[in-house]
């Protein structure tokens, strides 16, 4: 210290270069673990993050999978949402075998009422589409520490497959010879 002042910033420092005044860095090392510490937790929060909307996109992924593996086998069923109307019955509509299918599925994740109604639909050239939307069931983390970043409400997945046997559905008229 020198002598005469009272303060403590100034420290006199002896080094072989000679003398030379420098700062006292007392309470640098709280400052730095601090900072960095920050850093690390918003870095792993950030992995936590997107890990859980990962495994959730993956779940889904395979819902909807597997809701068009029973929807594509070739001959198990004989109407599309009731359409034709003879002969459908509940076990033979592939548009609510391939929903059920969904729901039996996501239901060890998800409430009922967290997966939106699957959309199933004929797509063009003898093909099905399903697209399955559910609520997103675990909060943002990081959204309370960076402003404006949103929190994603909904993930949605979507998958298209063709009839196993090309003969189904065929909506153009026969040709005759």
């Amino acid at each position: 210290m020198i002598p005469g002042n009272s303060s403590r910033i100034m420290k006199w420092n002896h080094e072989k270069s000679g003398k030379r005044w420098r700062r006292e860095e007392r309470g640098a090392a709280a400052v730095e673990y601090a900072v960095v510490c920050s850093l690390l937790i918003l870095f792993v929060l950030g992995i936590l993050e997107f890990s859980f909307i990962f495994y959730q996109r993956h779940y889904i992924a395979n819902a909807a999978r597997e809701g068009m593996r029973v929807g594509i086998r070739a001959d198990n069923f004989n109407c599309f949402n009731g359409k034709p109307a003879i002969g459908c019955t509940e076990k033979l509509d592939r548009r609510k075998a391939m929903v059920k299918a969904v729901y039996d599925y996501l239901d060890s994740l998800y409430k009922p009422l967290d997966i939106l109604p699957p959309n199933v639909e004929m797509a063009p050239g003898k093909s099905l589409r399903l697209t399955i939307t559910v609520n997103n069931f675990f909060p943002s983390l990081l959204s309370g520490f960076i402003p404006g970043l949103a929190d994603q409400a909904t993930l949605t997945y979507s998958t298209t497959g063709r009839y196993e046997n090309p003969d189904e559905y065929d909506l153009e008229e026969p040709k005759h010879p």
